[in-house]
């Protein structure tokens, strides 16, 4: 959610009622739904991941380093919504075709009153790995004639052979490089920072290495863990972020000299503040491991970039790649660049487990110019096509895209340990410390009449010393609106979602019978809760929860799951799931406003941060931080709550990543919005006697000197203040004195 939509929660259902209240009740066709003019946007602008011409790179994207996907989503997603009001213009527009492509058309509910409970049966026959190149031609390339008449100037176009082979060949020379060899940004730029000053000489720096024999594995003072950590999901599973801390060390993600290039400082805390090196200049970087002595950093690429124009001539495809640096930190002072790893696709997610690197991959496909260019429409890793026995293509699926999950040993990280693929449009991960969980949504299909509903499709691999092997394939009614909403707990997956469904109706000409397409009628959003074995089969579920409105957080624990819904009140529900056969409702407290993060914070205490809202018209108002007791799960209180006047955004609601927390410590904090005052602000809070305590207000206004992103973290009773273009300030503490800082 951007700057400008705070005063209200704005989603496709509330686009859509708006129209159909200014519309006259108007109905809504299928080809003017959001998610359908979202589609054909992308369609027309060379796919998900290009920016339209004419318009600058998100912001964000710039300032923070993230998934190109996850911003540019939303301006498609803001154009489509925009688009819908031309339906107040015009109704002609409702039999418009607007023919989608494959990876926007969604699998059919069954008809069949046995299998249209979905989620009952894991239905383990199609979900069959391996397969051959040709099927796989073949397969896609009926969505690949699909997309050429999506375009206005219906002409086929073609993989161009030169510049995507130019474009494998760099990978490979980047990924065939010998052991300390240079990429964008190796041994030439540290060469570069060395003759600048900014790498201490290596002999005055002698006793601080010789010192660092106190440092624990993974960077970790011995004895002591007094020092912030990523907030993650899983504790033994480790997540990435854009800033790591060791106890010792920082690493930070922040501009290259002021440019749009990206780098990593790593800084050394101990004795005051010193840049220790910087690692790397890269045109943009996704999130950061570090493992031991080892640091890896995740690059999106570009081989062939298409743009979206006057539609005069065919767009071209746009190609991404993902370069994975392994650096050598063994001397903070001085990293080597160890080894590189290419894969083709946009890395969305990733983890380290055990010791091993798990990368999940979204790999888009493309028509060749023959069936022979298998870079087109096979995942292609260190330039080389997967194995065909390596990829799964479950029998009903409707995607032209792959999931390319792979394993790297971080201990040896010169090679893939395992590679796997699935074709499907997942962008869902989960992963527990024994099974990675692959959601892959799909929305309503408008297809055939009758009673729909949207729908989660789930896969389950599990995996052990970096090797992966499948295992289940499921289903459940409804979709996952949490990065929280999924849980593996005793052999059992629970899950969250919310449910979407709709009267399809056919019609048809009243004069001549001509059949003219589908609509929509009596809309109805539930929420569900799901309890699935390791089959991915369902064995205990709630259904029909909160009617009209949606799930906007979620946490387990234990036997104990809880969930927030909202419209214009927080119903927080408390579940029973100790019997998975039978999850029962425990309590449901209303109040005002929405969590849109929940963090178990100590003994029977539950913290929520969310959004105050409107009793009466569910209208947002401010940042609020609410303290639930939890001690008796069939009677959950609100014990204490804080509105944050005049802030009205932070990037904690949407980025759990973003809560610096330890509740060990007793710390949380987060940074904050204010847009009437024009004022951004960095916030760190206690819980103390029964009520929210603010520990440090770190006024944050000033973009000159802060940039537009920053982070915080701390060490024993020092805390930092890290800034997207390279500040870092130090603070007390104890008394919120700053006591140091290191210009960019």
């Amino acid at each position: 959610m951007r700057k400008g939509e705070m005063r209200h929660r704005w989603d496709d259902e509330d686009i859509r009622q708006i129209l159909l209240d200014e519309a006259g009740k108007e109905p809504v066709p299928e080809s003017l739904r959001p998610e359908n003019m979202e589609a054909w946007l992308r369609q027309r602008c060379g796919g998900q991941q290009g920016t339209p011409a004419g318009y600058a790179e998100d912001e964000d994207q710039k300032g923070n380093g993230r998934k190109p996907g996850r911003h540019t989503r939303r301006w498609y997603g803001a154009l489509a919504a925009a688009a819908c009001l031309a339906l107040m213009l015009f109704a002609a527009g409702r039999h418009m075709d607007w023919n989608l492509t494959s990876e926007d058309k969604t699998a059919e509910i069954p008809a069949d009153d046995a299998a249209a409970d979905v989620g009952e049966s894991a239905e383990e026959s199609v979900f069959e790995e391996g397969t051959t190149y040709a099927e796989l031609y073949q397969a896609f390339d009926k969505y690949w004639s699909k997309e050429e008449k999506s375009y206005l100037f219906s002409e086929s176009y073609a993989v161009d052979d030169t510049a995507t082979d130019a474009a494998g060949d760099a990978d490979m020379e980047t990924a065939d490089m010998d052991v300390g060899a240079s990429s964008s940004g190796g041994m030439e730029y540290e060469k570069s920072v060395a003759e600048d000053g900014m790498i201490p000489d290596k002999d005055s720096e002698a006793a601080d290495t010789a010192e660092d024999a106190d440092m624990a594995e993974g960077g970790e003072a011995a004895g002591e863990e007094d020092y912030g950590k990523t907030n993650q999901q899983e504790e033994a599973v480790e997540e990435a972020d854009i800033l790591k801390n060791d106890g010792r060390y920082l690493y930070w993600v922040s501009e290259w000299k002021g440019g749009a290039e990206r780098t990593v400082r790593i800084i050394d805390t101990k004795g005051g503040l010193k840049e220790a090196a910087r690692v790397g200049k890269f045109e943009g970087v996704e999130d950061i491991y570090v493992w031991k002595d080892k640091l890896a950093v995740i690059e999106p690429s570009w081989a062939v970039g298409g743009v979206c124009g006057d539609y005069s001539e065919p767009l071209e495809p746009a190609y991404s790649y993902s370069r994975v640096y392994i650096y050598d930190i063994s001397d903070r002072t001085n990293p080597q660049e160890y080894h590189t790893f290419t894969m083709k696709g946009d890395c969305m997610d990733s983890r380290i487990s055990d010791g091993y690197l798990y990368l999940f991959v979204s790999c888009d496909t493309s028509k060749p110019k023959s069936e022979e260019d298998l870079r087109a429409y096979v995942p292609m890793l260190d330039g080389k096509p997967i194995q065909e026995d390596r990829i799964t293509f479950p029998e009903e699926s409707e995607a032209d895209s792959y999931l390319v999950m792979a394993s790297v040993d971080m201990e040896h990280p010169d090679k893939f340990t395992d590679t796997r693929a699935l074709v499907t449009s997942a962008d869902r991960f989960y992963v527990s410390q024994s099974s990675i969980y692959v959601a892959d949504t799909q929305y309503i299909s408008y297809q055939e009449a009758g009673r729909q509903s949207d729908s989660t499709v789930l896969y389950r691999y599990s995996y052990k010393d970096g090797k992966m092997r499948k295992e289940a394939r499921g289903t459940v009614k409804g979709t996952l609106r949490d990065d929280m909403a999924m849980n593996e707990y005793q052999g059992h997956l629970r899950l969250v979602t919310t449910v979407q469904s709709e009267d399809v109706i056919k019609i048809v000409d009243d004069i001549t019978g001509e059949f003219l397409g589908y609509d929509d009628a009596e809309p109805k959003t539930t929420n569900s809760l799901y309890v699935l074995d390791a089959g991915l089969e369902t064995v205990g579920k709630i259904e029909g929860l909160a009617e009209d409105e949606r799930v906007y957080s979620a946490r387990f624990m234990g036997n104990t799951g809880y969930f927030v819904t909202f419209r214009e009140t927080d119903p927080l529900f408390s579940v029973d799931l100790s019997d998975p056969r039978n999850p029962k409702i425990l309590g449901e407290l209303k109040i005002s406003g929405f969590s849109e993060y929940l963090h178990f914070y100590a003994d029977n205490l539950l913290l929520g941060i969310g959004m105050e809202a409107d009793e009466e018209t569910g209208a947002t108002g401010y940042l609020k931080l609410s303290m639930f007791d939890i001690s008796t799960p069939e009677d959950v209180k609100e014990q204490f709550k804080m509105e944050l006047s005049g802030f009205e955004y932070s990037d904690a609601l949407y980025d759990y990543k973003a809560v610096l927390i330890d509740t060990k410590k007793n710390l949380f904090g987060f940074s904050a919005e204010d847009f009437e005052e024009e004022k951004t602000m960095y916030l760190l809070f206690t819980f103390e006697n029964g009520e929210f305590r603010k520990v440090m207000e770190i006024d944050c206004s000033d973009y000159d000197r802060y940039g537009y992103g920053f982070r915080g973290t701390y060490i024993g009773e020092r805390f930092f203040l890290l800034a997207d273009n390279g500040l870092v300030e130090e603070y007390s503490l104890a008394d919120g004195s700053k006591t140091g800082a290191l210009e960019p």
